[in-house]
C-alpha cells in the first residue's frame, strides 16, 4: 500500500511538471518512475491518472492520444506567478538568499516550461538588499503577538554618520498594541497603538529591535478606532503620506491639470476636481506631520496649498529655514 502511495504521489509530481505546450506520455512516465525505482505499466499508470482527475486535479489527456497528458490548471496562473515573483525580488526588506528561496519556492507551483520563462523574464533583481534577516523574524513574531492579542514591546533605531546602527530617543522603550502590517517603499511597517495616546502609529521593522511578546493583553482596535478597525486602519494608512503619522486633516490643493494622475496615484482616484480658472482646486485627506511637507516640498513648482492656513504657514517656516541654509552656504564659497 505505501508503494502504490509513494508511486500515486510521484505521479502527481510529474504531470505538475506538465501544460499545453509540454504533455506527458503514459509511457514517459513510466520511464521517469525508474528513476525512483519504481517498476510501473502503462496501463497502472493511466488508471493513476484517472484516481488524480477524480480527487480534483484538472487532467487533460491531448486531442492526439499520443502526446499524452497534460495539468490544465494551477493555483496560480502565470501572470500571477510573474507579479509575486517580481515583488519578491523588488523586496529590499528581504535578503538576497529569502528571495532566492521563495522565488525558486514560487516556481514550483508553475510547470517546468513557465518556470523556465519566468526566470527568463525575471533578470532585473532589486541593488537595494538587506543583509539582514531578522526582518522576517520579526513578521513572525508580530504575526504570533496579533493572533494570541498580546501587547509587544521594542526599541527603535536610527543609523549614525558611521552607518551603525544606533538606539533612538535615548533607548526608548515602546509598548504598543499591535494590529497590522503591510509594505509601503519596499518597507515593512508595524501598524500599532502606543497607549495611552487613542490613534494609531507606525514603526518600520527593519528599525525595531529587541522585539518582544508581553504577557499583557492588547486593547482591541475597536476601542481605538470604531466598529470597523480593518477601514481605519486603511484609511490611516491611505492619510500617511511616505508612512508618517500625524493629525488628521483635510487639505485644500490648487493644481494643473497635469497633476491630476499623481494625485490619484497618491490619494486614489475618489478624488474631486473642481475647475478654478486655468487649473483646478481639489480636497484630499493627510496626516499633518513630516511625510505631508516631504510630499509637498517634491511637488512645490507643481501645486499650492490653499487650506488650511496652518499648513500654508508650516509649509513656508520650511521652506525658509531651507533657504537660510543654502544661503549661508553661499556666503561661505565667497
Amino acid at each position: 500500500m505505501a508503494a502504490q502511495k509513494e508511486k500515486l504521489l510521484r505521479v502527481l509530481e510529474i504531470l505538475q511538471q506538465t501544460d499545453e505546450d509540454h504533455p506527458v506520455t503514459a509511457t514517459a512516465i513510466c520511464h521517469q518512475l525508474m528513476l525512483y525505482g519504481i517498476d510501473a505499466e502503462r496501463k497502472s499508470v493511466l488508471r493513476d491518472i484517472a484516481v488524480i482527475r477524480d480527487y480534483g486535479y484538472d487532467i487533460v489527456a491531448c486531442q492526439d492520444n499520443k502526446k499524452g497528458f497534460f495539468l490544465a490548471s494551477r493555483r496560480f496562473e502565470d501572470w500571477e506567478l510573474k507579479v509575486l515573483t517580481d515583488a519578491v525580488w523588488q523586496a529590499n526588506f528581504l535578503t538576497e538568499k529569502e528571495s532566492a528561496s521563495l522565488v525558486q519556492r514560487l516556481g514550483e507551483l508553475a510547470s517546468a516550461g513557465s518556470r523556465e520563462t519566468l526566470r527568463r523574464v525575471t533578470s532585473v533583481h532589486s541593488h537595494l538588499k538587506t543583509t539582514d534577516p531578522v526582518v522576517k523574524i520579526r513578521i513572525d513574531s508580530l504575526l504570533t503577538a496579533i493572533r494570541k492579542g498580546r501587547q509587544v514591546q521594542f526599541q527603535y533605531t536610527y543609523t549614525d554618520a558611521s552607518l551603525t546602527q544606533q538606539l533612538a530617543h535615548d533607548g526608548k522603550w515602546y509598548t504598543v498594541n499591535p494590529y497590522s502590517m503591510l509594505t509601503q517603499n519596499n518597507r515593512y511597517y508595524l501598524i500599532a497603538n502606543v497607549p495611552p495616546h487613542a490613534n494609531f502609529a507606525c514603526f518600520r521593522l527593519d528599525k525595531v529591535v529587541n522585539l518582544a511578546i508581553l504577557e499583557e493583553a492588547a486593547t482591541p482596535a475597536e476601542s481605538i478606532c470604531g466598529p470597523n478597525p480593518d477601514r481605519a486602519i486603511d484609511e490611516y494608512v491611505a492619510r500617511s503620506l511616505q508612512m508618517h503619522g500625524g493629525k488628521s486633516i483635510r487639505i485644500t490643493l490648487r493644481v494643473p491639470e497635469y497633476m491630476i494622475d499623481d494625485l490619484c496615484d497618491t490619494f486614489g482616484s475618489k478624488l474631486q476636481f473642481v475647475p478654478d480658472g486655468k487649473q483646478y482646486r481639489v480636497e484630499v485627506d493627510a496626516n499633518d506631520g513630516n511625510g505631508l511637507y516631504y510630499w509637498l516640498l517634491q511637488n512645490e513648482r507643481n501645486l499650492e496649498v490653499v487650506a488650511p492656513q496652518s499648513v500654508r504657514e508650516e509649509f513656508v517656516k520650511r521652506l525658509n529655514e531651507m533657504l537660510k541654509i543654502y544661503c549661508q552656504e553661499r556666503k561661505d564659497e565667497v
